[in-house]
């Protein structure tokens, strides 16, 4: 039997771990193995995965070594090099797998497929039912789709086959928002072969109060860095109006929190450089940051020129 690997990078979260843990166990599939890595956790955490070691040898715990950059992104990819499995699965260490999960995912693989995508369904806290993530299926266009968020999916859908995850660059370690979103976008620019599986797997946790609502100015700079960085690899592709348009919206909406960052007036005229095209779309854009741009200046607000579509 083939072996998957399960990742989860977790951080003071043992109340819900346990929980994600006992969906893994329970998956009809019984070859795998599960690495948690800790990015240095302050309440129960390595109390309670001595216990799940002790009881399941497919269990592996680890701490992220020192010599990395505290997130998530270097727990991921320090538990990537610790696995064995012929597939890899990230997942998140508050999220929970349905039995078939992994048995689903594995049977969908053919001789070229690189990746299997399952669908999710978002609940609350307490693992009661918010709505189901529909915009994830395949499209002629699934790079710009994906970009421009007609197509969706989250880190645990995807399944991996590990020949395709080699000697690539994995997750941005020094990338604090949009982590799973970036890594997604960069394996789509190496164009692989994909299933889309049409079964709901997934139960991912919606929590209002995790990290990635955090908006400071360190983390919303990391963000708009690494989506410049992305963007230029993006347009070689496809240079489409649409995707230029997305791209130049969600860059000049991030001026709110960076308008006091030296240098940003010029980045996003280099944007703006960049991503220009003709129309009526464009070129609003253009007066909306200029007022906007006056306004935070002036009085040290105005995202209501930053709104809308």
């Amino acid at each position: 039997m083939e072996l998957i690997s399960i990742i989860i990078p977790v951080y003071n979260r043992y109340e819900f771990l346990g929980e994600t843990l006992d969906s893994i166990i329970a998956q009809t599939y019984k070859n795998w193995e599960c690495i948690v890595v800790d990015d240095g956790s302050t309440d129960y955490m390595a109390e309670m995965m001595e216990c799940y070691e002790n009881s399941d040898t497919r269990i592996h715990y680890y701490k992220r070594p020192a010599s990395m950059p505290k997130g998530a992104n270097a727990c991921r990819n320090y538990g990537y090099l610790q696995s064995k499995g012929d597939y890899v699965n990230w997942f998140d260490s508050d999220d929970l797998m349905n039995q078939s999960f992994l048995e689903e995912k594995l049977k969908s693989f053919e001789a070229n497929t690189d990746m299997v995508i399952s669908r999710h369904e978002l609940v609350d806290n307490d693992g009661r039912f918010i709505r189901k993530e529909k915009r994830t299926h395949s499209s002629e266009r699934l790079l710009k789709d994906y970009v421009c968020l007609d197509v969706s999916w989250y880190l645990p859908d995807p399944m991996y086959r590990r020949s395709f995850l080699e000697q690539k660059e994995l997750f941005d370690e020094k990338l604090l928002r949009g982590q799973d979103r970036d890594f997604h976008i960069r394996r789509l620019l190496e164009k692989p072969n994909i299933v889309f599986v049409g079964k709901y797997l997934t139960r991912y946790r919606q929590s209002y109060s995790s990290i990635s609502n955090d908006l400071s100015v360190e983390v919303v700079r990391s963000n708009y860095e690494a989506v410049n960085r992305q963007m230029a690899k993006v347009l070689s592709q496809d240079s489409s109006n649409e995707i230029k348009y997305f791209y130049l919206k969600d860059q000049l909406k991030k001026y709110q929190y960076l308008w006091k960052v030296k240098g940003m007036s010029r980045k996003n005229f280099l944007l703006f450089r960049r991503l220009a095209f003709p129309g009526f779309h464009f070129f609003r854009w253009l007066i909306k940051y200029a007022l906007a741009v006056v306004s935070f200046n002036l009085f040290g607000k105005g995202y209501v020129f930053l709104k809308g579509d």
